[in-house]
């Protein structure tokens, strides 16, 4: 859902359904689309796209927010920020302004090796989903239900966030050895548990 912290103009009404006509005349070619981890969550209702959006859990309230941030203003003369992320009972980004840039017709990938990792910490588990908030220096805010994912198949080598990449894989591993005999224990976290996942699907990826 989109919310704009100004009022909105007519132009942008008129313009909109101008740019969705032209993308569906050959503008979005195959080649041309952002290339996504799994499906996530979209939001293409601003002008910065917000694209695969997931959380990875490391552990019940411990993530890290990922997805690709697209600014798509040929006209633009400065990149768009997204400024922050907020949510109920989670906090993003340790609670402080993220300012990550995204140039107009580039696009910014959170789940990139270089990039720096946004900690989510709060109420959830693997299988959930929240709600979070984008707040962007467009004056545009758009809220998105989130997916929350295991470190697991497509999402083993996502780095958490203070750690190297392929360790959370690693510790994973670790943890599935030393709880494989404990008959009680939580088996969330572990690729191989058939855990109810956000997408509805077992498994977990």
């Amino acid at each position: 859902m989109l919310h704009r912290r100004s009022t909105a103009t007519a132009l942008v009404a008129v313009l909109l359904p101008l740019a969705a006509a032209l993308t569906s005349c050959g503008f979005d070619n195959p080649t041309d689309r952002i290339n996504t981890i799994g499906a996530g969550t979209n939001n293409r209702e601003a002008q910065v796209d917000v694209l695969g959006a997931r959380v990875v859990a490391y552990a019940d309230g411990q993530g890290r927010l990922i997805g690709t941030l697209a600014f798509n203003d040929d006209e633009a003369d400065e990149p768009a920020l997204l400024e922050e992320v907020t949510g109920a009972n989670v906090t993003v980004g340790g609670g402080r302004p993220l300012e990550i840039e995204v140039v107009p017709n580039e696009h910014v990938n959170l789940a990139a090796e270089d990039a720096t990792a946004i900690p989510v910490e709060g109420e959830f588990s693997a299988g959930e989903f929240l709600e979070l908030t984008y707040s962007f220096s467009t004056d545009e805010i758009v809220t998105l239900e989130v997916p929350v994912v295991k470190p697991c198949g497509q999402y083993a080598d996502i780095a958490a966030p203070g750690s190297d990449a392929g360790e959370a894989a690693e510790e994973a591993g670790e943890v599935e050895e030393t709880e494989s005999h404990d008959e009680e224990a939580d088996a969330t976290y572990l690729c191989e548990h058939p855990t109810e996942s956000a997408e509805g699907e077992e498994g977990g990826h």
